[in-house]
């Protein structure tokens, strides 16, 4: 503990903390003290001599706790602290001070890793309260780590776009990286010009309806219903994990979403009697049929599901096949059977019908175009024979001299 026969020159204050050792040009050193009070650093050869024989050093990057400290916060020799002539260029005032770290701050100071990840949880909390999605947020969160875990420097864009350039990423993932860096520029006033990305449109890949019922007959009870339920709705994987048993009417099985993802709109199903089977089945611990609402843990089940029966079956178009597959093929299928397009876009939920028009090109590259008018006919009066029809699939289409019309897709 410092003398308390030592004052600071500033305020008084009696209150200090170790700052070191100065080394002099004569090869001797002086004990440094910060006072805790007024945030001023001085020196003194010998903590027993009068203050007359200190030096006096304001440390700029302590928040002054006294108005008097506000008028002379220079960096300087006890004559600044004593208002000689020389020093009065020096003095600066908090005001004038902070405004010029934080623009270092901005412009491409390193910060600390303790300081990025702060900003980070800080930018996670301010899209939290803009009502922004939990899986948006989480994206943004885990674009940003990775970009500090490959060398960049969040507080130079010139070093984001530098790595985001550098590395073997598709345009996709570029551009959301991008995204979320333009987020984290916009919360701390960073000026930047965003590196020009393109949205590349792929071909997704249709497995045959066989392949998706051999990943769900190989599945765990739990697995094989998520799976089932996402074959049957197309779902995309957070709306399904965030399904809660209040959104199921067992007597008239019908399945509702009203917490949609991407902008979508709420959608409203009637499932099979096989699923709601597999639904009553699974323990009820919480509100939420899956018990997590984080995809990812269900995502890791099936990743280490869909390999064992790759390498089970000798099938390694198994391994293509993801959560949102299930959705493409519920789509492409749907639109070939109904060859409604309005209808599949109703069906997923698209806000827009741009988004739906891709499955007309894969249908039509799956089955070709000339099954567009090719039926299976029936006609019959007969009504056990009706509900038959009707039972497999065949279509009402009209009623000529007491004669029904049935017909179906080949």
């Amino acid at each position: 503990m410092p003398n308390t026969a030592i004052k600071c020159p500033q305020c008084g204050s009696e209150r200090f903390y170790r700052d070191g050792l100065r080394y002099l040009a004569d090869g001797s050193n002086v004990q440094r003290w910060v006072c805790r009070s007024c945030g001023y650093r001085f020196t003194q050869k010998d903590c027993n001599n009068s203050d007359t024989s200190q030096h006096v050093q304001k440390v700029q990057r302590q928040i002054l706790n006294s108005p008097d400290a506000l008028a002379s916060n220079c960096q300087g020799s006890y004559e600044a602290l004593s208002g000689a002539p020389s020093a009065k260029k020096a003095v600066q005032t908090l005001a004038e001070v902070k405004p010029k770290i934080e623009k270092a701050q901005r412009e491409g100071t390193k910060l600390s890793e303790a300081e990025h990840k702060g900003r980070v949880t800080e930018l996670a909390w301010t899209l939290k309260k803009a009502n922004y999605a939990e899986e948006t947020i989480r994206m943004v969160v885990s674009a940003l780590r990775t970009l500090l875990s490959r060398g960049a420097n969040l507080s130079d864009p010139e070093s984001v776009k530098l790595v985001i350039a550098t590395q073997n990423w598709s345009e996709n993932r570029k551009r959301n990286v991008a995204n979320a860096y333009n987020l984290y520029a916009k919360k701390y006033g960073i000026t930047w010009d965003k590196p020009k990305t393109k949205i590349n449109r792929i071909i997704p890949f249709i497995p045959k309806e066989e392949e998706i019922d051999a990943l769900i007959a190989g599945s765990g009870k739990k697995l094989a219903t998520y799976l089932q339920l996402l074959k049957e709705t197309g779902m995309r994987s957070g709306e399904a994990t965030r399904l809660k048993w209040t959104d199921i009417d067992e007597e008239r099985r019908i399945m509702i979403l009203n917490t949609p993802e991407k902008g979508s709109h709420p959608r409203i199903w009637k499932i099979t009697a096989k699923l709601m089977n597999m639904l009553n089945a699974l323990p009820r611990k919480n509100q939420y049929i899956f018990g997590n609402p984080n995809p990812r843990a269900i995502r890791a089940l099936f990743c280490s599901t869909r390999k064992n029966l790759a390498n089970k079956l000798q099938n390694p178009r198994l391994l293509k096949i993801s959560f949102h597959t299930f959705r493409h093929w519920k789509a492409t299928t749907l639109y070939h059977q109904t060859k409604n397009l309005l209808l599949v876009k109703q069906f997923l939920g698209h806000a827009e019908v741009d988004n739906t028009l891709l499955y007309i090109q894969i249908e039509q590259a799956l089955y070709g175009q000339s099954n567009d008018d090719e039926f299976t006919v029936y006609g019959t009066n007969d009504k056990e024979e009706i509900k038959r029809l009707l039972t497999v699939g065949f279509d009402y289409v009209c009623q000529k001299d007491d004669i029904l019309y049935f017909r179906k897709r080949k």
